[in-house]
């Protein structure tokens, strides 16, 4: 009986804790970049970003008028925007590595690791639809209607 009761006391902490998991450690925007070769190109360095693909996509829902006020990203009709995990922050390029570099930034260590959390498409105005890639599953939401559907990528 008293196993069973502490069973239901951690399920019930672990679900407090999930819950005011995006309170506990908001998303914390780093650095925000544009390519310099390609228009329509953003990318957004963060930390403790949201661990579920609806967290991520709300993130970026809620926050989108914020980033185009303050920094002027998606930066085009059409764009691209890529967030990354800030990881252990910037390091310097390495042919034995996998890293994401940044031309756009003159310093040395100009390269995060590899790990693309949320990557948001309208590259096609006039079919009204956002593409989000989470991982290995695509969400495709309608701008007209709001609705969402999902498939693998």
């Amino acid at each position: 009986m008293k196993k069973a009761w502490f069973i239901y006391a951690v399920i019930a902490l672990a679900v407090i804790v999930f819950s005011f998991w995006d309170h506990i450690y908001p998303v914390k925007i780093i650095d925000v970049h544009r390519s310099t070769d390609s228009f329509g190109y953003d990318y957004i360095i963060v930390d403790h970003f949201p661990l579920t693909d609806r967290g991520r996509i709300n993130w970026w829902l809620s926050q989108r008028d914020m980033l185009k006020k303050k920094y002027n990203i998606p930066s085009g009709r059409r764009f691209v925007l890529t967030v990354w995990d800030v990881g252990d922050g910037y390091l310097r390029d390495s042919p034995r590595e996998d890293y994401f570099c940044f031309p756009d930034m003159k310093a040395e260590k100009n390269c995060i690791e590899k790990n693309e959390l949320l990557e948001v498409t309208f590259r096609f105005p006039e079919s009204n639809k956002i593409r989000f890639i989470v991982g290995g599953t695509r969400y495709i939401m309608n701008k007209k209607d709001g609705s969402m559907t999902k498939e693998r990528y």
